[in-house]
């Protein structure tokens, strides 16, 4: 234990420096190594420097604001002891007695008594308090008030509350548990999961008893409810670091009006998330901006700032309208639309996500959803410096623009094919195994036309199965689409739920090509004791669902509905350059060769040097095709189970040979009467 010597000094030499004037509504955070001070607005997520360096060749941690004498306290490593800060940012050493030879980082100073607490976990360690009062007789002497073992919390920092009136502290664990603490016992409750986890190095109250807390790697401030922790709401997008500590005047409002607003605002209805206390969206006013200027303001309110903001054409179900918007310099924008009329942007709302603006005028398009409400409602655009934000909470620099909107309806309609089962074999122009289960897809097709104008595809699936040593990559042609006829920039493709950032219409042809799954072999997971993925006996229960994806297909150019939905969409697989695919293909020249439905011709990046080789007979008898009619390639038009590994098909599904041979005229059901156990049974209800 440390000893505090008689005759010595409290503080520094020198004179002591002065407190603050008031009682502050910015949050003060210390970060780094060598300790800096800054300033952080918690509604927006701003901050500032205060103090490049508080005087200290080490850290500042466990801070804490005294109301009783307008101080920042805190642990000071280069002295292993407490310090205090003053409004000139210059760290005053304090001597005390009786803590144990350690650092500490978690800390604050109470409300209900003027008294610094600090705690760290361990049996030898624990929750600490030492007097702050110069009148006390216990002035500066540090007791345990319990040991770290009794007390056993993974916190960063605590804070206390300013309504209890009474000696108690909360803290939220790396796991996301709010814990209340007692420190007058050193007991603690877990008050419930917040939903978040990380390390959440700096905690703050403001006077209305809200409970905020940062996390360190990326900086998010969340908004707590200490009676309802379930209630958390992301509030603000703040500085991130690796070392963050945290202090705020507890009895202090979270916003100051007393000083020049700061803040911009939205103008909707507070339904959608406005004002402050709905946890609108808000910028902090800075230099990045909508139009030739913005206003800021202490709350929501109507501005004549609105401008840079405009619809070019009408918002009308199935159609794209064309949205404008000019920056005052290059930022992230992102924009919702409440499309159901409820009156809340909701996530599946996000017209505009990540886009990187440029100073200047930008447009783009906004696809209207076919079932999109009529009527007036409401779009929100934010530009900021952070790529990712939601349509609530506050962040420092940019803007945010309501605008009132309508929404007309069209004569859009959408018509869906039934679910089908593409299914292929690899081995072509060998018939090999024969066991159709190479690359199974699941898949069905939605067309959108307006009167009998086809003006989008979209095709929803999964891919069921790969039973392919070989790299297969799994494509849809559009027949008789041209690819200049597809709006490429508005195309949307996602896989097992993310978003695919590359497009994946085929460059460089002059027919519709879209990529779904570049590499089905390296997509999937190989489990131990299985090589391939849901074609195995035995392998079951440890593999994972389909790899559920969907892919939005607009056209530039409409096609009459006689010429586009007949047939059109062609799925087909090639072989992946770079990888063995067999002593036939050339893997340098994969892309050249594919594998089509029966009769099917190939596309025009197909090798027709491929042809009629093994059991090929495509010039004599039809593409894709052996001398007695079986295909390599099959769409069933049901749930199927397709055979399990090297089960030829004619063994799972004896009536399928004649089937295929009889051009589908005898057995059409063939895939309705399997023989039992030769087939991969699919009872996951994730493939459709």
């Amino acid at each position: 234990m440390k000893k505090l010597l008689a005759g010595a000094c409290i503080f520094s030499a020198g004179l002591s420096a002065a407190p603050f004037d008031t009682c502050p509504s910015k949050a003060f955070l210390v970060q780094g190594s060598t300790a800096t001070m800054y300033g952080v607005n918690l509604v927006s997520g701003a901050y500032s420097t205060f103090a490049d360096n508080v005087g200290t060749n080490n850290k500042l941690n466990g801070i804490g604001f005294s109301v009783h004498d307008r101080y920042i306290y805190g642990w000071d490593y280069s002295n292993q002891d407490i310090g205090r800060v003053g409004k000139d940012y210059v760290l005053e050493p304090i001597m005390t007695s009786g803590f144990p030879d350690t650092n500490f980082y978690v800390g604050d100073v109470a409300i209900h008594e003027n008294a610094f607490y600090v705690y760290k976990k361990g049996g030898s360690l624990g929750l600490y308090r030492v007097s702050l009062d110069e009148n006390s007789s216990d002035y500066l002497q540090a007791t345990r008030i319990v040991d770290g073992s009794s007390l056993n919390l993974n916190i960063f920092d605590m804070a206390f509350a300013p309504d209890d009136n009474a000696s108690l502290a909360y803290s939220v664990d790396s796991n996301g548990n709010l814990h209340r603490i007692d420190v007058s016992n050193g007991t603690s409750t877990n008050l419930g999961n917040v939903g978040q986890s990380g390390t959440f190095g700096a905690v703050y109250f403001d006077v209305e008893n809200n409970f905020y807390i940062s996390r360190n790697q990326d900086g998010h401030v969340y908004k707590i409810d200490i009676d309802n922790p379930a209630n958390t709401q992301l509030f603000a997008y703040g500085p991130l670091s690796n070392t963050n500590d945290g202090a705020r005047c507890a009895t202090a409002p979270i916003i100051d009006d007393t000083e020049d607003p700061t803040i911009d605002y939205g103008d909707a209805p507070d339904s959608y998330g406005t004002s402050l206390d709905a946890n609108g969206a808000r910028h902090n006013v800075g230099d990045l901006f909508f139009g030739q200027s913005v206003s800021a303001e202490y709350l929501p309110k109507d501005n004549d700032d609105d401008n840079g903001v405009s619809f070019l054409t009408n918002l009308e179900t199935g159609y794209d309208s064309l949205v404008s918007f000019t920056l005052s310099k290059s930022g992230f924008v992102n924009a919702w639309v409440d499309w159901n009329g409820d009156g809340q942007f909701q996530d599946a709302e996000r017209v505009i996500s990540q886009y990187q603006g440029n100073a200047g005028e930008n447009r783009v398009l906004i696809p209207v959803p076919v079932d999109a409400v009529e009527g007036n409602t409401w779009a929100r655009f934010r530009v900021s410096n952070n790529s990712d934000i939601a349509p609530q909470g506050g962040i420092d620099n940019g803007e945010v623009e309501d605008l009132s909107v309508t929404v007309v309806a069209s004569s859009m309609i959408q018509n869906s094919t039934s679910w089908k089962t593409a299914a292929f074999e690899d081995l072509w122009p060998q018939k090999g195994d024969y066991d159709f289960n190479d690359v199974v897809v699941r898949y069905r097709v939605i067309t959108s036309q307006i009167g009998n104008q086809v003006v989008r595809y979209k095709v929803e699936g999964a891919l069921v199965a790969v039973g392919a040593g070989y790299h297969n990559a799994f494509a849809i042609r559009l027949k008789d689409i041209a690819r200049q006829h597809v709006n490429e920039a508005q195309i949307e493709l996602n896989i097992d739920g993310v978003t695919q950032t590359d497009s994946p219409l085929e460059a460089n042809r002059n027919e519709a090509i879209v990529v779904i799954f570049a590499d089905t072999r390296s997509m999937v997971p190989v489990q131990p004791g299985c090589k391939f993925f849901r074609t195995e006996t035995g392998c079951t229960d440890i593999q994972r669902a389909p790899y559920p994806f969907d892919i939005t297909i607009p056209l530039s150019t409409s096609y009459n509905a006689s010429v586009a939905t007949n047939g059109k969409v062609d799925p087909f697989i090639f072989a992946v350059d770079g990888h063995y695919h067999g002593t036939v293909v050339d893997q340098n020249n994969g892309r050249g060769w594919e594998v089509h439905l029966k009769n099917h011709e190939p596309t025009e990046a197909f090798d027709s040097g491929y042809l009629d080789q093994a059991d090929d007979t495509s010039s004599t008898n039809g593409y894709y095709q052996t001398s007695t009619g079986l295909p390599w390639a099959l769409i069933i038009n049901s749930d199927w189970d397709h055979p399990i590994e090297r089960v030829d098909m004619s063994v799972a599904y004896p009536q399928f040979a004649e089937f295929a041979q009889s051009a589908g005229v005898q057995y059409s059901t063939w895939f309705e009467n399997p023989v039992a156990n030769y087939q991969y049974t699919i009872n996951n209800s994730a493939q459709n």
